[in-house]
């Protein structure tokens, strides 16, 4: 008997990683800060030129680089483009996106022990048919890099196993997202309260683990900022002591997380949640998720990657909710066509994600602008820099209309009309680089929505007649 549950759960192991690689290969190119990190941890470290608003950690970077930088050296040796280094990058955000499958498929298997092979199996089917967990998976941000650390720890707090659970939310607090404080320590003062863990258990773990974790960050960071420095604690007072996160965006309503955030990342799972809560387990469980969301809720910035840590925990609940229904199967005719609407939200979702895959693969107009001529790339990292000969440049400060942007051979920038004008004595249009737009429904015809795509950049070139 044992062994075709092995079957089955290999093959949903293999279900995860695909799905996952699939939205990298179709999602191949990304813009953030940690990727730019990674670029001069290789290179030129010319992150104190560009250093961001706030500081991040380099650890995860330093991780990825680290399997990397053989790679890159020999690439450097064979003067090869930089755009094959783009290429590895992508197979390193591979790696992340395969240690977040990695960690989904461990708290499977405490899911397997708990609740049993039909909510384990629905778990995973349910993971892979969501767009957003799978689409930031592979996305180096700091809360992705957060995420596996989270899921081993709130596995080993599902499984009682204290030491682990500590030793991880301290790492992952410290080093990559301090406001995950909120999400463990409602998780830690639940063991307390139920006298799961102890105080003395709780000092014994968590003061060593604490001290490690921070002299690793404020070393290794130190190192490459040349100054002494905690990110996370900067970031920690940042977002919180001066509230500066609401210079990023203000949601003026403060359960957007709920009526908004999850139900695009949950799709039709999240009408199995209420099923799901009829067992006493998943109720311990959604407890500290929701207790999480509902503090969260309190900062004016919100954005649905705050809170992805929850999405797994909350498909564990409709897992739940899904196998009340597929269990009472022979039982009345209202659990056949539950178990009808059961299947068919799994494939809604995977219809949902399908098409949001495809519309986020125009998302990132940048891309084929850098197979021209550009210097001032909005849109790409470090890795697209193709011409070694080229200054490519970002600055912040300076725009349409100022005195410094005549100095550009060339130039990518959106494509306002407004903006256009201003430069028309300096630069003339060379190429407009579409991206998405809008979509258009049409129930009359199959696939029922089309892709509107539009000028979302400009490349802009330097008129001869004015060298810089």
């Amino acid at each position: 008997m044992a062994e075709p549950s092995a079957v089955s759960g290999k093959s949903l192991l293999f279900l995860l990683i695909s799905v996952t690689l699939l939205h990298l290969f179709i999602l191949t190119f990304y813009k953030n800060l940690i990727l730019k990190s990674i670029f001069p941890i290789s290179h030129q470290y010319d992150h104190h030129e560009f250093p961001g608003v706030v500081s991040r950690t380099f650890l995860g970077p330093v991780f990825l680089s680290t399997i990397c930088s053989p790679l890159i050296y020999l690439l450097s040796l064979l003067e090869a483009s930089k755009f094959y280094t783009q290429l590895m990058a992508k197979s390193l955000r591979g790696c992340l996106g395969v240690c977040v499958t990695l960690s989904l498929w461990r708290m499977q298997r405490e899911v397997r022990r708990q609740f049993g092979s039909t909510v384990a199996g629905l778990f995973c089917l349910t993971c892979a048919s969501q767009f957003h967990l799978m689409f930031y998976s592979t996305r180096p941000l700091p809360n992705v890099f957060a995420l596996p650390i989270v899921l081993l720890a709130f596995t080993a707090w599902m499984g009682q196993r204290n030491g682990s659970f500590l030793c991880l939310s301290t790492l992952v607090i410290i080093v990559f997202r301090s406001e995950l404080s909120l999400y463990l320590g409602l998780m830690l003062l639940m063991s307390l309260l139920s006298r799961r863990l102890g105080i003395l258990q709780l000092l014994y773990y968590a003061i060593p683990a604490g001290a490690l974790s921070l002299a690793l960050t404020v070393g290794i960071d130190s190192f490459f900022r040349n100054k002494l420095i905690w990110p996370e604690g900067q970031v920690l007072w940042y977002n919180t002591t001066l509230n500066k996160s609401s210079n990023w965006g203000i949601s003026f309503t403060s359960l957007n997380y709920f009526y908004s955030a999850l139900p695009r990342a949950l799709g039709c799972a999240v009408l199995f949640v209420p099923s799901g809560l009829l067992d006493r387990r998943t109720r311990t469980l959604l407890l500290p998720t929701v207790g999480f969301i509902l503090l969260y809720s309190f900062l004016p910035h919100k954005e649905l990657r705050f809170i992805l840590y929850t999405f797994p925990v909350l498909n564990i609940v409709a897992a739940r909710g899904c196998s009340f229904i597929l269990n009472n199967y022979h039982t009345y005719w209202m659990y056949k066509l539950g178990s009808l609407i059961v299947v068919g939200q799994l494939v809604t979702n995977a219809a949902y994600s399908s098409i949001s895959l495809y519309v986020s693969h125009h998302n990132y107009p940048g891309v084929p602008s850098t197979s021209g001529k550009s210097s001032d790339v909005v849109e790409m990292s470090h890795f697209l820099e193709l011409n070694r000969n080229w200054r490519y440049d970002k600055r912040e400060d300076i725009g349409p209309g100022h005195p410094d942007m005549k100095t550009y051979s060339y130039v990518l920038m959106e494509a306002n009309a407004t903006h256009i004008a201003l430069l028309k004595d300096f630069h003339v249009p060379l190429a407009f680089i579409q991206g998405y737009s809008n979509m258009t429904l049409n129930a009359f015809r199959f696939p029922f929505f089309s892709i509107n795509l539009g000028d979302k950049l400009v490349l802009l070139e330097r008129v001869p007649d004015h060298p810089s």
